[in-house]
């Protein structure tokens, strides 16, 4: 089952327009839980005036499930988005991060990375000219200052050993790397302690995600993931 992870937001068409091209099982928006008394009660009532009008759409070509968030706590989001993936563990899942709060979207950028889940962003075709006039007429998008929010710094960073190092930074070099560039004419011993530990180290760095693994018949090819580009400088 594909189930496709998307905020509802304000952005009905990129929203449909989205999930009709995922042709997912499942689509799970994102909704604003109703807050009362607070800075965003009002938008929160229009973001889920919009996430029914989507819905609406939507329920025509698949299944839709909503799952409400606060969109402007941090860990609120992060908990209910985990809990839900957690109850959905067998499914090929994807999140989109391209409506709804920015605070929304980095923390489903978060949780996507934590849990090696596929992110996209659907790009739109432009902004809505209205808006655009408001601003270049000297309107602002929000209204004064309320306050500001602190987040935890999350402490890990990635590392490499030496051998991890040496292997990335060929491919990074060539694009590309099989068994018989990095055994190199090796012959005996030599040839076999260098076949296991490409096999080792290849399937290591795949399983954390920086390295694609491929298979041109009875080759093997190592190719650098978005993120071992990202993440691997040398």
């Amino acid at each position: 089952m594909k189930l496709y992870i998307i905020p509802s937001g304000w952005d009905r068409e990129l929203v449909i327009k989205t999930a009709f091209k995922t042709g997912a099982d499942t689509i799970c928006l994102l909704s604003a839980t109703q807050k009362k008394d607070h800075t965003y009660s009002r938008t929160d009532s229009i973001t889920q005036k919009v996430t029914t009008d989507i819905i609406k759409e939507l329920s025509k070509f698949t299944t839709v499930e909503i799952l409400e968030v606060n969109y402007i706590d941090m860990k609120d989001i992060f908990v209910k988005v985990k809990n839900y993936i957690n109850k959905h563990k067998d499914a090929e899942i994807i999140i989109n991060i391209s409506t709804g709060s920015r605070l929304l979207s980095s923390t489903l950028l978060l949780v996507a990375y934590m849990n090696n889940i596929d992110v996209e962003y659907s790009v739109a075709e432009n902004h809505n000219p209205n808006i655009m006039k408001l601003i270049e007429n000297g309107e602002d998008y929000h209204n004064g200052f309320r306050t500001i929010l602190r987040f935890p710094s999350i402490p890990f960073t990635f590392s490499f050993s030496a051998k991890e190092k040496s292997l990335l930074k060929r491919i990074k070099q060539n694009n590309t790397l099989s068994v018989s560039d990095f055994i190199a004419g090796a012959k005996g011993d030599a040839e076999n302690r260098l076949r296991s530990e490409f096999h080792y180290l290849s399937k290591k760095l795949e399983k954390e995600g920086f390295l694609e693994v491929r298979n041109r018949g009875k080759i093997v090819e190592l190719h650098l993931t978005p993120l071992g580009e990202m993440v691997f400088e040398e």
